[in-house]
């Protein structure tokens, strides 16, 4: 149970990671190519990051043809939730 908890904490251990869950909460449905777009990064490291986010249990996968989309889980973005109103607190 543990362990579980903390690979989905290690999933969201990366600013970048953090920037890719809320690029999909705001716009469900891309993929890995217009995600690293967006995010300006090379395609190979926005495919090392959303593998680490799958394996986290933070993002899903749905092939569409040639294409594979992805969307947060709601356990991402209660993640997210929880982070940002962790670090307001903080301060």
């Amino acid at each position: 149970m543990d362990r579980g908890r903390a690979r989905m904490v290690a999933g969201l251990a990366n600013h970048r990671r953090i920037e890719i869950i809320r690029l999909l909460i705001r716009t469900p449905s891309l993929c890995v190519n217009e995600v690293a777009a967006v995010c300006d990064i090379d395609q190979s490291t926005a495919v090392e990051h959303v593998k680490r986010l799958h394996e986290a249990g933070l993002v899903l996968k749905k092939s569409k043809g040639r294409q594979v989309l992805l969307s947060p889980t709601a356990r991402a973005k209660a993640f997210v939730e929880t982070i940002d109103a962790i670090w307001k607190i903080s301060k």
